[in-house]
């Protein structure tokens, strides 16, 4: 099963969402995220979050869990345990980019928290794919000009490209340098990215401008 998490960093253009058939997903709303299946006029399968941040009344006819806002996790955090606790293998979170820094930088650490469960988290905006490794894996070539590699949480052990622009082979990654930015495709349309031990955050990016 698949998710979405609609967080509430501000989205200018939904345009690069035309692809997604949201009916596929459990659709679940982190509180002022709610604003964006508004916008799409989607109705989530749940609303939680300490309400906050959303500055009118949700709709009655939508499940709502409340938490008290004083509380040691975020309301994205217990949208991603929500979607866990429904079986979801997969879960994308449309709104968690471009906000806040310290909001943004933490759906990086529930990325680690995500995969220690077996999820697998991405984060999208009109510019971005972004989603962490922890074994070896495939690449397709997708839409995105530039592909990056960064370490999470310690070093990356023998980590190895094959079928970009720029391959390496048995690197160590560590987390004070910028080693594996900014690579592209090349001729071929999927990469082999393998490594013995370690996180590894992936980014496809484009250029904004």
């Amino acid at each position: 099963m698949k998710s979405i998490i609609f967080s509430g960093a501000y989205i200018e253009n939904y345009d690069y969402l035309s692809e997604i058939n949201f009916d596929e997903y459990l659709i679940i709303c982190a509180d002022s995220g709610y604003k964006h299946a508004e916008n799409l006029k989607i109705v989530p399968d749940v609303i939680l979050g300490d309400n906050d941040s959303y500055l009118k009344k949700y709709p009655d006819n939508i499940k709502n869990l409340v938490f008290p806002p004083e509380k040691d996790f975020t309301d994205t955090h217990a949208a991603i345990d929500y979607a866990i606790n429904n079986n979801a293998e997969e879960i994308l979170i449309i709104g968690g980019l471009g906000g806040r820094i310290d909001h943004e930088f933490s759906h990086f650490c529930l990325m680690n928290y995500a995969l220690d469960s077996g999820v697998k988290l991405k984060l999208i905006n009109d510019t971005n794919e972004i989603w962490m490794e922890n074994k070896p894996f495939k690449l397709k070539k997708s839409k995105r000009k530039y592909v990056s590699f960064f370490p999470y949480a310690g070093a990356v052990l023998n980590f190895s490209i094959k079928g970009l622009k720029y391959e390496t082979t048995n690197m160590r990654l560590v987390p004070n340098r910028v080693q594996a930015s900014s690579n592209e495709f090349c001729d071929s349309d999927t990469a082999i990215v393998t490594f013995d031990s370690g996180l590894v955050i992936v980014m496809l990016c484009d250029d904004r401008y």
